[in-house]
């Protein structure tokens, strides 16, 4: 059963908690700018302002678009592409450096980070509809890296190094209220927000381990998923919110696992059981597969599972690395898997069917193109 009150815990940090335990994977390829970011412990990431109308390209009538940030002008902008690859569009256009966009749920509006008013990372906003964008943070001497919405799109989720250490904030979007979870919960990373609760995941550290919270913005009887006596990371809600993926390290095994949590029995399956590195789980939209990073083959690749630890299939099958660092997403109809790769002798942003077939290169371009997500 899921027991002990505690604190919180986030997500995309989570494989650097783990791998900082033990990693067997090969030394990931990253762009310059985001690398420098993570080696400095600070914050990563870019995007925008562009005043000019990209509505056109919203239509209702394609079912989801993709966005992501390249290299390919000789600084870090953020582009749109349809879903086969055609009519690339630059979103930013600006003489900064712009990256890691996410879309607000339900509203055609991404956050992104920026230097573009300064030496520091600030958080944006971007209008989809009217090509223009905010600075939302506005810290000319701190570093913000945006994590994740809430399902409503009433908050954001961001990192920040303001205080000198990275912690993890929760505003909304008027910019009215703000919650530090690291002081509030001692939030190592934030993993994950429920899309049918007002609950969320959240890493934190006990004594020498990491380990998996939930809790909500009032911060009432926050739940130890996890008890400690392993690493666990990188939870993810299934789409229902029953049930939790995460990765952990289990005192029997060699390597780090899937494990999945069903919060109606209690019980926790490990998934994977193997050996090898097994990091990143993303359950498929119908929450009947989960798609994860794996080094069993001597690189990284993406492997699919059914829900039930059957059907392991391995996406990929590429002696190159496929997105090490988990930048992985199913498409909202769960019928294609964003991921990027290196095996064109750079980094570029890939689509392939749900089942490993028609892995197609969509951005085909001699920069860097990385960080890929869907919109709709």
């Amino acid at each position: 059963m899921i027991e002990n009150e505690l604190g919180a815990t986030d997500e995309n940090q989570a494989g650097k908690q783990l791998t900082a335990v033990k990693t067997t994977e090969s030394t990931p390829i990253l762009p310059a700018l985001v690398l420098a970011v993570l080696v400095a412990a600070v914050i990563v990431a870019y995007l925008l302002y562009q005043p000019f109308q990209v509505s056109a390209l919203l239509s209702r009538s394609f079912p989801a678009r993709i966005v992501f940030m390249s290299d390919r002008d000789d600084d870090w902008e953020i582009y749109m592409v349809d879903r086969d690859g055609s009519n690339l569009v630059n979103l930013t256009n600006s003489p900064g450096n712009d990256g890691l966009p996410l879309q607000a749920p339900g509203k055609n509006q991404l956050v992104f980070a920026s230097d573009r008013d300064g030496s520091q990372l600030d958080l944006f906003l971007m209008d989809l509809e009217e090509g223009t964008a905010r600075n939302f943070t506005q810290t000319p001497t701190a570093n913000e890296l945006p994590i994740t919405w809430s399902p409503n799109s009433e908050h954001l989720v961001f990192a920040t190094d303001q205080s000198g250490g990275t912690e993890i904030v929760v505003r909304s979007v008027t910019g009215e209220a703000t919650t530090n979870l690291s002081q509030r919960d001692g939030a190592q990373n934030f993993d994950d927000w429920s899309p049918q609760t007002d609950h969320f995941i959240l890493t934190i550290s006990l004594d020498q381990s990491v380990a998996l919270v939930t809790t909500d913005l009032a911060g009432d009887a926050p739940q130890a998923l996890t008890d400690g006596s392993y690493p666990a990371a990188g939870g993810r809600w299934s789409p229902n919110s029953q049930a939790i993926a995460f990765m952990a390290m289990l005192p029997e095994m060699s390597g780090i696992d899937i494990l999945v949590l069903d919060l109606t029995s209690g019980e926790t399956t490990n998934l994977t059981q193997s050996s090898s590195n097994e990091r990143f789980p993303r359950w498929s939209p119908d929450g009947s597969k989960i798609a994860f990073l794996s080094d069993r083959d001597g690189n990284p690749e993406i492997y699919v599972i059914d829900a039930d630890g059957s059907n392991l299939t391995n996406l990929t099958n590429n002696p190159a690395n496929e997105s090490a660092q988990g930048d992985f997403a199913w498409s909202p109809d769960g019928t294609q898997i964003l991921f990027h790769s290196d095996r064109d002798g750079n980094v570029e942003v890939y689509l392939m069917d749900a089942d490993g077939s028609n892995q197609t290169n969509l951005s085909n371009a001699p920069g860097l193109d990385y960080y890929a997500i869907w919109i709709q």
